[in-house]
């Protein structure tokens, strides 16, 4: 619906859409014979702003020179962002980004300016991504501030940031961010069908759209990676890679994404790579023993003894002497207040949940191997599986270890080690089967992209990796002309 030309059709039309809002305001003015509306969000408003960059320079003006709203009205507000809103449905929206919306009686479009002053916390340190060497700026909910943490770090107009509305109700702002010239166009178009396929009433957080554009949605594993972090966002853009952010969301997604940047921190880009390879080759280590170690324990107990060296199988048994439970149950039992004491952890205020979360897992355990419900081995073992899922650098990938620990559990109850096998098959296949955009999951392992190995599991140096990956098939390859370091010479 186009803007009404007369004020007394503009007036009830904007008072009816806004009804019962308790923040909407009004203020009418009448500067010689012509009369204006000004309407407002209070709480999105600047009220400083607005009081001297729109009433005082409207009250300076007369009857003569109020001939066109742009023309008088823009020369008064020159400092201001203004936009011309020439249908309803911008009007509202202009208001509820923030704007002042001015409408003079006779013409058939309103003035916003914006005076938005979005409420928003300020720029912190990461809290899911902390380093201790590097950037330690986190995103925030707002989106234009997240922006500009990019522009700051990138200042090159190859930047670009694509932004469309998503959600009914929300019409929250999403862009696409990526870099003109590396991301492949295919990518980029694929992104854009994507999120134009979504059809849903509110945009509530940037994981709603991580799971609707997936390419696998009913696998466990992430096929974006989430990120706080601006400087791990730079690092994603630079490869070829695609971000994309949402309004009101402290993370972006970075796509497409691969199994091995999942266990990459962004600590990674700042130390030494001597350091950073072995703590690579540990996380791998620590992943698969979340998910494995508890499953081999039960299977080698209950099926599989005569794998155990003799002294470790008697100490073994002479623990379980007087357990109620098979060893099975024992495990399911464990690993089920562990967690539930992990999520305990984090519901509580930080203060109170790290204090529950330790002396709730050390009064439990210690209880329970005493009362002679669990073998002590167990606890050990239950502990040691929390502990190398917090070595997990993705959130979202320790939920999936925490998912696929009872289904391997459960198979080695049921099959012992020929269930662990059997389950660690069918793993590895969906793994090696599932794509991220297109890009295979397991890359550069399967398939094997030689050159993309020097930045997986291991870390060259820096002057080392001249070339972007290969699997994006970006545009630009190259990416690093630095010769290798040499010692000064005497001259």
């Amino acid at each position: 619906m186009r803007v009404p030309i007369h004020l007394s059709e503009y007036e009830p039309i904007v008072r009816e859409t806004w009804k019962n809002c308790d923040d909407f305001k009004v203020a009418m003015m009448e500067i010689g014979s012509t009369k204006l509306m000004i309407t407002w969000l209070r709480g999105l408003v600047d009220r400083q702003a607005m009081q001297i960059g729109i009433f005082e320079p409207l009250t300076g003006l007369d009857g003569s020179d109020l001939h066109d709203l742009g023309q008088s009205v823009e020369s008064r507000m020159a400092a201001a962002p203004i936009k011309h809103c020439a249908t309803m449905a911008a009007v509202s929206k202009s208001m509820a980004s923030g704007c002042v919306v001015i409408y003079q009686d006779g013409l058939d479009s309103v003035i916003g300016v914006d005076m938005n002053n979005m409420p928003g916390k300020a720029i912190e340190a990461s809290q899911s991504e902390p380093v201790i060497e590097g950037p330690q700026e986190a995103f925030t909910e707002s989106l234009d501030i997240n922006v500009a943490m990019l522009r700051k770090r990138f200042r090159n107009p190859k930047f670009k940031v694509e932004a469309t509305e998503l959600g009914e109700l929300t019409r929250t702002t999403v862009s696409i961010l990526y870099v003109e010239g590396l991301a492949p166009a295919d990518l980029v178009a694929e992104v854009r069908q994507r999120l134009s396929r979504i059809n849903i009433d509110a945009i509530l957080d940037i994981n709603l759209i991580r799971e609707m554009t997936k390419d696998a949605p009913w696998s466990p594993f992430p096929t974006t990676e989430s990120t706080e972090r601006p400087d791990k966002v730079i690092a994603g853009l630079v490869q070829g890679r695609i971000a994309i952010a949402a309004n009101g969301a402290t993370h972006m997604l970075l796509a497409p994404t691969l199994f091995v940047q999942s266990l990459m921190a962004s600590e990674d880009m700042y130390s030494n790579f001597w350091i950073v390879t072995p703590i690579r080759l540990l996380r791998h280590i620590m992943f698969w023993s979340s998910i494995l170690l508890p499953s081999l324990y039960v299977s080698l107990l209950s099926y599989q003894q005569d794998l155990i060296p003799t002294p470790l199988l008697i100490s073994l048994i002479g623990q379980h002497e007087g357990i109620p439970f098979p060893t099975v149950f024992e495990a399911f039992l464990m690993q089920f207040f562990f967690e539930a004491l992990r999520e305990a952890g984090q519901r509580l205020p930080r203060a109170v949940g790290q204090s529950v979360s330790i002396v709730g897992g050390l009064v439990i355990g210690d209880a329970a191997v005493n009362a002679g419900i669990v073998s002590p081995g167990m606890v050990i073992v239950v502990a040691a599986t929390g502990i190398s899922s917090f070595t997990i650098a993705s959130y979202t990938l320790v939920n999936t270890s925490r998912v696929l620990q009872f289904c391997f559990l459960l198979s080695s109850g049921l099959l012992g080690l020929y269930g662990v096998v059997i389950l660690g098959i069918m793993l590895t296949t969906h793994m090696v089967s599932i794509r991220s955009y297109g890009i295979p999951y397991m890359a550069p392992y399967a398939p094997m992209v030689i050159p993309d190995m020097k930045d997986s599991i291991l870390r060259a140096p820096w002057w080392l990796m001249r070339t972007r990956p290969q699997i994006y098939s970006v545009t630009n390859e190259v990416r690093n002309r630095t010769p290798q370091p040499r010692p000064q010479t005497d001259q």
